[in-house]
Formats: structure tokens, sequence, C-alpha cells
């Protein structure tokens, strides 16, 4: 069904460049994709960026290519535990860029080294919350460097979708059964489910876990389509496929640029909010190059482009000076980020990850 989407949005012109290069890297298509050979040679030397896609832009990276005459090398994951199984299996990149939740399991796995926030000449404009996010640091010394935010929540198209007050519960409308869509990985969809439920994402007990459970079972029947990745989402809005769908803020942006009506909704259980970053391979062979691409990512200069573009916050305080009122308003930012922050329901780790995630395989399998 995505192979199909993509062909046809191709086709029409109808498919932005972001759009196709999520949807392939959804498929594991990579577009400048570098292999994931253990020891393979670097062309030209540059360093080596594991993301997701959209994030190899040159707007991300200026000072780095000013500086190396050349763009960092990107290699794509679709989500970051396939990114953790590849590097586990050998991949070396230079840099690599999870969510915070995720760094305590790479740093104890022993693929990450400490990172050196002297070497960061903007790391003094971070915002404070974001250095200091639970599981980010480890005997005094960081591991990861808080870069993109952002939230996740439901965008619904206004023109058919017909609601008193904004709720998570929307997702279990019977109303639009079949053109609901959400998710797939456990990371995004179990949070709100838990959060409708009235139960601590984070820290679930069995009897909590089994709540949440059988909400999501109630809620398969109601679901579309499980998507990878938000550009999935994206197309299947625009086309009428579905009415509604979890999603990230620059779906917002993306669907509002092409007319499409839609809203970001803010339920009143309380809206998802997440962080992500860059860290550093354990072995980096590259480790200089490294530095300067973590640096010029953190430059306003890259968060002014993020917050326009994208529709996410950024982790310098002055991208949004940089970004203006009118952009900071149209992703449904603000720039008293740290009050933003707060206000959400912040991603951490589960507590029963691999309960969480086993749990989660077995409802979207109909088990």
């Amino acid at each position: 069904m995505e192979t199909n989407r993509l062909i046809d949005g191709l086709a029409e012109g109808t498919l932005s460049r972001r759009n196709l290069l999520k949807g392939l890297s959804a498929l594991g298509i990579g577009v400048t994709m570098v292999p994931y050979i253990p020891g393979r040679a670097r062309a030209a030397g540059q360093a080596v960026y594991f993301t997701w896609a959209d994030y190899e832009v040159p707007e991300l990276h200026g000072d780095y290519i000013k500086k190396h005459g050349a763009a960092p090398e990107s290699s794509f994951f679709a989500d970051e535990g396939e990114g953790y199984q590849k590097m586990r299996a050998g991949f070396t990149p230079d840099v690599a860029h999870p969510c915070s939740y995720n760094v305590k399991l790479w740093r104890e796995s022993g693929l990450l080294q400490p990172i050196d926030t002297k070497r960061l000449s903007n790391w003094g404009d971070v915002i404070g919350s974001l250095k200091t996010i639970p599981g980010t640091q480890h005997g005094g010394k960081q591991y990861f460097v808080p870069f993109d935010w952002g939230n996740t929540s439901i965008l619904y198209r206004t023109d058919q979708v017909d609601i008193k007050e904004e709720s998570w519960g929307l997702m279990w409308d019977e109303r639009y059964k079949g053109r609901l869509a959400t998710f797939a990985g456990a990371n995004e969809t179990v949070p709100y489910a838990a959060v409708y439920a009235g139960v601590d994402p984070w820290n679930m007990s069995d009897a909590d876990l089994a709540k949440v459970r059988a909400l999501l079972e109630k809620q398969r029947p109601l679901i579309r389509f499980y998507a990878d990745d938000e550009a999935t989402i994206e197309q299947a809005i625009k086309a009428g496929e579905i009415v509604a769908g979890s999603t990230w803020n620059s779906s917002s942006i993306a669907l509002k640029n092409e007319g499409i009506p839609v809203k970001f909704m803010n339920p009143k259980e309380g809206i998802m909010t997440w962080v992500c970053g860059l860290v550093i391979h354990k072995n980096a062979p590259s480790l200089d190059k490294a530095y300067d691409l973590i640096d010029s990512m953190l430059s306003a200069e890259a968060g002014k482009f993020m917050i326009v573009e994208y529709g996410y916050g950024h982790a310098n305080t002055k991208s949004f000076d940089a970004a203006g009122d009118k952009a900071i308003e149209a992703a449904g930012l603000s720039r008293d980020a740290e009050a933003f922050l707060k206000a959400g329901v912040f991603s951490n780790e589960f507590k029963n990850r691999d309960e969480v995630l086993k749990m989660f395989e077995e409802v979207k399998a109909g088990l």
C-alpha cells in the first residue's frame, strides 16, 4: 500500500520531496545511502550521520559544509529500533540521531562515547532543561546533545471530523472506524493510550499494562493502518483515506502549506512531548568532524530552518528570534520554550520496556 501511494503521488506531482524521502526511508530505500557495512570506506572523508529522513538537508549542516567543502554522508533508519540493531551489528557512524529516551539503552550497550561540550561553540545557547534530561548523562558526563523537539498528537481534518472537545478519545471514536491511523512504534502509540487510560506511561504496573492493552485491542479494528512514518499518515489524510491520525508537528505544517484543512490537536489529557538529539558513536572514525557536524546543527540558522520548514522546536534559544513570531505561531510553538516543554507529557523510557514492546506487537498482530 505504501509503495503504491508513493508511486501515485510521484506520478501526479503531489508528493513533496520531504514526504518522498520519508516514505522511501520507511520502505528501506535510502537516498544518498551509506551501506551498513562495518569498516567500509568513506567517500571524501566526510563524517557519517545516521538519522531519520529529512535531516540530511544542507540547511541543517551549513557551517559544516562551509568548513569541509561538502555535506556529511547521511544514512537513514526508519525508526530507532532499527538504528540500534544495525549499530549493534557493527555499523559505525560518527553521529547518530536518537530521541532522549533511547540514550541510556544505547550507552549501556556500549555504543556511545561521552561528549565534550566545551568543543561545541553553540552549547551555551542550548535551552537549560534540555541539557539534563534523565538518562542522557552518566557519571557526570554528557552523552546527548539535544537538537529538535516537538509533540505527538492527533492531526485531523476539520472539514470531516466533528468533535466537541479535543481529546485522545478521537482515536477510539466508532464514527470514524476504518478512517483512523496511528504509528506502528510502541514508543509513539502506547504512551498516548496510557495517558487516555489515566495511567503513567513510563511506570506501568501489570494492572496498568493490562488496562492499556485492553484499550489498544479496542482500537485495533478502528485503525485503517499502522504507519512507520508520518508521511504515510499525511498522504492518507490529504487523499481523504483517513480523517485523523497520530503524528508530529511537521505534518500540520506540510498539509496546511498544501491547503488541506487540518488541525493539530491539544488533547485535554495532555499532549505528548519529545526531544531528539545527537550522540557520538564510541568508535567514531571522524571524531573532529563529528563535533563540527553537531555544532553546525546547533546553530541558530539551522534552528530557524527547523522551526519554519518543519514546525519543530530547536535546542538553540536564539533560533526563535531568527525564525520570528509568525513562524513560531504557525508551528504551534512558544518563545517560552521551557514552559512549553513542561506543559506536555514528556517522553521517557518504559520501566518495563520488553513487556510493553511485546504487548504492542501482539495487539497489532491480533493475538
